[in-house]
């Protein structure tokens, strides 16, 4: 038996559902919500001798020495939480010592155990900039990209893109939220007539990109060596052409994709290059068939592939692939499909349903961005 730790957030479906299956497998995952801490949990370490560490909550698991645990699942590590009444600075420092205090606590397990993603990986590999450069030093296709505050070079590049059109995006999901509504940031098309003045611009960094014609898309799910390829046919939707993200999932046509061997190859050694053994590539496929990359999310959803297309078995793959330990794991072609996201999704929504008053989090419910 496996004991799996996996820190996440209220709400989290992928970690309710996965630490289902791991059950049903007789194993032990451990889900520990971050919020909790520090005043509904607790987290020890001795760093003497060898390094040992105790997360405690106020749950039916109780206790867990980290040493115990096999399998680190970096899903969702959300920050400390604290509703008690405190002066701001007292404030200030109470949350910056727990965060230091849980970052430590689970860098110690992610060292000692499988960890998906080893943690200290987890920063460079989420930067876009990084992922770029990795991508075309290994061969892909990449759009012309400029990323800048520079005002003089995003009004340059913009105009020698001017013909075909140039995209805007940010390095990471944004959202702004008041009382009544909800923003979020998306991929734009942009051109230099749409820029603020230079003060603003100098202020927001950006990723400015050449348009790249799309034929569809495809998102290739890596586990290990094991990849899973959903084509999304993107360019049928009303609203998620430019950004398959803002249609609705059900409104995308997802199906099994294909990868070229070399393009199959370049995923793997892209996971490498970064450190990681998990996460999720977004490619274009052009009229022409040329294979462009996007880029990388290092712990991106993945459940809503095999709700939109039942054939895709993310879930069970997801699970041997935790269990199997193994960097370069591959699923044996004649696997029994085992469980599957469908049968477990009901059983899921129900845990976290009875949770829901038992954890912190957000007021109300995130919108979730399909990173």
């Amino acid at each position: 038996m496996a004991t799996i730790l996996i820190p996440t957030i209220s709400g989290d479906v992928h970690a309710a559902a996965v630490a289902h299956v791991l059950e049903r497998m007789g194993h032990r995952p451990v889900r520990w919500f971050c919020a909790d801490f520090p005043e509904r949990s607790t987290i020890s370490v001795s760093p003497c001798a060898e390094p040992t560490a105790l997360l405690n909550a106020n749950d039916a698991d109780g206790a867990l020495p980290l040493s115990q645990v096999d399998i680190f699942w970096n899903r969702r590590i959300g920050q400390p939480m604290l509703g008690a009444s405190l002066p701001d600075a007292d404030r200030r420092y109470a949350l910056r010592e727990s965060t230091m205090l849980l970052a430590g606590a689970l860098e110690l397990v992610s060292q000692r155990s499988f960890a998906v993603n080893p943690l200290h990986r987890v920063p460079c590999a989420e930067n876009k900039l990084v992922q770029l450069a990795a991508a075309r030093a290994l061969g892909f296709a990449v759009p012309d990209t400029l990323v800048s505050n520079d005002p003089e070079r995003i009004r340059r590049f913009l105009r020698a893109h001017a013909r075909d059109g140039a995209i805007f995006k940010s390095f990471r999901p944004v959202t702004w939220e008041s009382s009544d509504r909800l923003a979020m940031l998306y991929t734009a098309r942009v051109d230099e007539s749409m820029l603020p003045e230079d003060e603003l611009l100098r202020l927001g960094p950006a990723i400015f990109q050449a348009c790249v014609p799309k034929a569809c898309e495809l998102r290739v799910t890596c586990m290990g060596d094991e990849l899973l390829v959903a084509r999304l046919d993107s360019q049928s939707t009303r609203d998620g052409k430019l950004d398959w993200r803002i249609a609705a999932v059900p409104d995308i046509p997802v199906a099994r994709g294909e990868l070229p061997p070399a393009v199959q190859e370049r995923c793997r050694a892209l996971l490498r290059r970064l450190g990681l053994v998990f996460g999720c590539i977004d490619l274009i496929v052009t009229p022409a068939g040329e294979h462009v990359f996007l880029e990388i999310n290092q712990m991106g959803q993945f459940l809503w592939v095999e709700e939109a297309c039942p054939e895709i078995p993310m879930l069970q793959t997801f699970c041997d692939f935790l269990l199997s330990r193994d960097p370069c794991f591959r699923r044996a072609p004649a696997t029994a499909r085992g469980f599957a996201f469908a049968q477990v999704h009901a059983a899921a929504q129900a845990t976290l349903a009875a949770e829901h008053a038992l954890h912190p989090g957000p007021a109300h419910a995130p919108h979730v961005v399909l990173e």
